[in-house]
């Protein structure tokens, strides 16, 4: 036994489809493959490094005083601050107010990505002083999880090391600390990612 659940007026109108466009349709066609298997060394061990589009080139200038952030980030070195969720001793936090004190349009926030809205995303090869790593998690990105860090980039040494000055480092301490020679070494299972603002 069947029952029908909705019924129509005994004098609707019959609907109007219209099939022009179909007549643009080609009349065969393509298939495509991808192949994804490890054999094929294009591919093998390439990652994808962001839903963002980055800018290999680096001629995107800084929007703010570079100097001015630097140099309010150097006067924080050995000084140490508060920790915890959106406090000022944490690493992205420290980031943003010297980023700020340059005037910069760091006005993201809620994850490790959508952080940088007002940032371009940048190349390691293309890191300037001024440009903030952070790390972030390959399988969630979007996730504040163990391992995600945030540091300044204050000079690009001529070995291709940079000079950071980074804080709550070590973890829970709210320390703020600088690093010569530095090389990006995020933990397994993140990568370095490159903002400009």
């Amino acid at each position: 036994m069947t029952f029908a659940l909705g019924a129509a007026p005994a004098l609707a109108a019959e609907p109007v489809e219209d099939f022009s466009a179909a007549a643009v349709q080609p009349a065969s066609t393509v298939s495509q493959t991808l192949d994804t298997s490890s054999e094929n060394t294009a591919l093998a061990g390439a990652s994808i490094d962001s839903v963002l589009q980055l800018d290999d080139v680096g001629d995107v200038p800084h929007g703010y005083d570079v100097a001015a952030a630097i140099e309010l980030a150097e006067s924080e070195i050995g000084s140490s601050r508060p920790t915890g969720w959106s406090q000022p001793g944490e690493c992205i936090m420290s980031a943003q107010r010297w980023i700020r004190a340059g005037g910069g349009a760091w006005t993201g926030g809620g994850d490790p990505v959508s952080n940088y809205d007002n940032a371009t995303r940048m190349t390691l090869a293309a890191a300037a002083p001024g440009d903030i790593i952070q790390y972030e998690n390959v399988a969630s990105p979007t996730s504040w999880v163990t391992g995600v860090h945030t540091v300044l980039i204050t000079e690009v040494n001529k070995d291709g090391t940079f000079t950071i000055i980074q804080s709550n480092s070590p973890g829970g301490s709210g320390l703020v600390t600088k690093e010569e020679n530095w090389t990006p070494a995020p933990p397994e299972g993140f990568q370095a990612a490159v903002w400009r603002f």
